[in-house]
């Protein structure tokens, strides 16, 4: 009998668990809105009709408008309890209770430090994600204290919106798409490849390219395509494991499942995967003829198994 061994780092010749995400339809249900906004942690549903913030809960609904700022650019339900509204027009922020009433307003370019600001998101401690147009710089502003601090170098493109939740900030410009932290450092930086919608749900991004919705995770190293059903996408939202569409008529409500396709099989190989390496016994028992050898003895001349082992793969061929 001969036993051939070889040790792979990167299994280039196999495919294993490519994911991809397939959304399951948990209910819809009629919106007429301008736009959709989301859905926050207690479940209460945001749109903008008429220039007007709308929220309705399962026993109130509340609105919030001012019409003398012009159209809202965004609005930032994080912290239901302090909702950002910016905008653009005025350059001002307004800050609301979980009733829309009006906690506090930042008018940027008429109070000092006197801002030039494209929008405004919110982070922690009564601070704002905010970008600088003049400097073309990611900033952090303290609306309480008015203590304005600059975190990115000067950006030479084009400023399209950003993300943000209490630490970290998502910005997308014409050609690229930035991670940032609170602290100022540049994470990750990506081809934003034409992006055209973000969502952001703790540490995962929800992105719209060419029409088709994608996430990504793990401070954008990952990405993993959503097949979604043939909608027309208005807006989205993500709110941990659920996704939502909105198409101009209906809210679309899925809750996202991840599969897993192309594992390696086939009627000469067997995969398994131990959760830690195998003991010494397991490899003396390999070599006396002992264990998984055993069983296919009497129906292969050849055999091949494989297995995880640390970072990479172990393989065996056995041939009588």
């Amino acid at each position: 009998m001969k036993i051939t061994v070889f040790f792979a780092v990167f299994c280039t010749f196999f495919s294993f668990a490519q994911s991809e995400i397939n959304p399951v339809t948990q209910e819809k249900y009629p919106l007429q809105a301008e736009q959709f906004i989301g859905i926050d942690n207690y479940g209460d549903l945001y749109f903008v009709k008429n220039r007007t913030l709308f929220k309705q809960t399962k026993t109130e609904n509340f609105q919030f408008k001012d019409f003398q700022l012009g159209a809202m650019g965004s609005v930032d339900i994080l912290n239901p309890l302090k909702i950002t509204v910016f905008f653009p027009d005025y350059q001002t922020a307004v800050i609301l209770d979980n009733k829309l009433n009006e906690i506090s307003r930042i008018s940027f370019a008429m109070e000092p430090p006197f801002l030039n600001i494209k929008n405004a998101t919110t982070a922690n401690e009564n601070r704002l994600w905010t970008f600088n147009e003049d400097n073309q710089q990611l900033e952090l502003y303290n609306y309480r204290d008015r203590i304005n601090q600059q975190l990115s170098r000067p950006i030479a493109e084009t400023y399209i919106s950003h993300s943000s939740n209490f630490n970290f900030c998502y910005l997308l410009t014409d050609t690229k798409l930035r991670l940032y932290n609170i602290y100022g450092s540049l994470l990750k930086s990506i081809p934003s490849n034409g992006i055209q919608k973000m969502a952001l749900s703790n540490d995962k991004l929800l992105i719209l390219k060419n029409d088709s919705i994608f996430l990504l995770t793990e401070n954008l190293a990952k990405e993993e395509s959503i097949k979604t059903p043939d909608l027309s996408i208005k807006d989205l939202y993500l709110s941990d494991e659920f996704l939502y569409i909105y198409d101009g008529e209906m809210i679309h409500k899925m809750k996202l499942t991840q599969t897993k396709n192309n594992t390696c099989t086939s009627p000469s190989q067997e995969t398994l995967v131990p959760e830690k390496p195998h003991s010494p016994d397991f490899y003396q028992n390999i070599t006396n003829g002992k264990h998984i050898m055993k069983k296919s003895m009497t129906t292969h001349t050849s055999m091949t198994f494989i297995t995880r082992w640390n970072a990479g793969l172990l393989i065996y061929r056995f041939t009588f």
